[in-house]
């Protein structure tokens, strides 16, 4: 008896709007992120600005957490990668048996 190759990805048809809004909502998600990223380096490499001082009170960010917001983003560099291989691990397992 023959094993199906391995694919861990299931597939299914999403409607186009579906997709759409998806896609939006992550793209906004993601410009948001890189905005406040943007903001913090800024702020550690001693470039101020009125544009960058407004955002700050807009988002209601602190410059000293600068620091901590990347030292998070380092970790989720090392975190994210670690559990991925961990899940893609798993699946594996799972369909070998």
């Amino acid at each position: 008896m023959k094993k199906a190759p391995f694919d861990p990805i299931i597939r299914h048809q999403t409607s186009r709007g579906k997709r759409c809004i998806r896609f939006l909502i992550l793209i906004t998600l993601w410009l948001f992120v890189a905005l406040i990223v943007v903001a913090n380096v800024s702020f550690s490499l001693g470039l101020y600005s009125d544009t960058l001082v407004s955002l700050y009170l807009l988002l209601n960010l602190q410059p000293h957490a600068a620091h901590h917001i990347l030292a998070l983003i380092g970790w989720l560099l090392i975190i994210v990668p670690l559990f991925c291989g961990w899940r893609w691990w798993l699946l594996r397992k799972a369909a070998s048996k």
